[in-house]
């Protein structure tokens, strides 16, 4: 199963204008609900596709989507697996990105099912993405957060239930 954008989330509608920062000169900038939209989706397939390089505590270097990164985690490379990747305007040039992925490992009797949910900073302007959660983090990083000797809470669990 492929991926989806769904599309930007936001709380206006297609024609009302929404305040952002000041431009350099210090002229407000009105973006609509459109633009917005456009660009989210524009952030979902960066999400979805453009390859990231990342190099893991234990040194394997990989250059792949942060879904792919995300699923990698997992740690069953082989099991079947459906995605989908949303982001929400934060404001300025910030945005959420929120990964759903669940995998299905069919070489168990019966077949275990695990749900990811990596969430991510991502900002527009540096074109960085920075770990929101447990998950991403171990993305971005190749270390689980849960095992350390102290792990943050905001961190831990990895696996949340989900609704699909």
């Amino acid at each position: 199963m492929t991926a989806t954008p769904t599309g930007a989330v936001s709380d206006a509608t297609p024609t009302s204008p929404l305040s952002a920062s000041p431009s350099p000169g210090g002229l407000p900038i009105t973006v609509t609900a459109t633009d917005i939209s456009s660009r989210g989706e524009k952030v979902e397939r960066l999400a979805n596709s453009g390859p990231r390089r990342v190099t893991w505590e234990d040194g394997t270097t990989y250059e792949e989507s942060m879904s792919d990164l995300v699923f990698r985690t997992a740690g069953k490379p082989d099991a079947s697996h459906g995605q989908r990747v949303v982001a929400r305007w934060l404001g300025d040039a910030r945005w959420q990105v929120t990964i759903f992925m669940r995998v299905v490992d069919r070489s168990t009797e019966p077949p275990t099912e695990t749900n990811l949910v990596g969430e991510f900073y991502y900002d527009e302007e540096m074109d960085e993405f920075a770990a929101a959660n447990g998950r991403a983090l171990f993305a971005l990083t190749g270390q689980d957060p849960c095992t350390s000797d102290q792990p943050e809470l905001d961190y831990c669990p990895l696996d949340n239930e989900i609704d699909p």
